[in-house]
């Protein structure tokens, strides 16, 4: 008897964290599937003034999401990978850009330049704030509302904070 309920229990275990990577896969797909669009939409105005390239797309790798993107703005050309522990993120908004905040400085940015036009450094630092990259598309609160669920599934909570277009 306490071996059938002692695979039972393992058996629990194992479905509710496949139903978790499960969810975990679903908000790599929608930050995925944005960023794509996002990046394929031809502004006449660029307010950023730069062009954005996926080098890694989003993942989740061991509660850590992360995405690594090439920038380039005027002679400045850079690598930067972004990092958050997902239990961190506590709310994602959108002001100019779509993105998570997280608690106690968990964003981790590590940037590394390609082509310098001042005396840029190569280097980590820590934020509250994850830009997701996501920012040229308009009218798209159903994102925030999409990620705030998928978060929700894997069992995590955010908030869905302020969205201006």
């Amino acid at each position: 008897m306490e071996t059938l309920f002692s695979r039972a229990f393992v058996l629990l275990i194992i479905c509710l964290f496949q139903n978790i990577y499960a969810q975990e896969s679903e908000i790599v797909k929608i930050l995925n599937q944005n960023l794509k669009e996002d990046l394929e939409i031809k502004a006449e105005y660029n307010h950023f003034d730069d062009t954005l390239r996926i080098i890694k797309p989003y993942a989740i790798a061991n509660g850590i999401l992360s995405i690594e993107i090439e920038s380039k703005k005027g002679n400045i050309h850079y690598v930067e990978k972004r990092e958050v522990p997902i239990s961190e993120i506590d709310a994602v908004e959108k002001d100019i850009n779509v993105i998570f905040s997280a608690n106690n400085d968990a964003v981790k940015i590590t940037t590394t330049y390609l082509k310098k036009l001042y005396d840029e450094k190569d280097g980590t630092e820590t934020s509250s704030l994850f830009f997701t990259g996501i920012r040229l598309q308009r009218q798209n609160k159903f994102l925030g509302e999409s990620l705030q669920k998928a978060f929700e599934k894997a069992g995590y909570k955010i908030e869905l904070g302020s969205w201006y277009d």
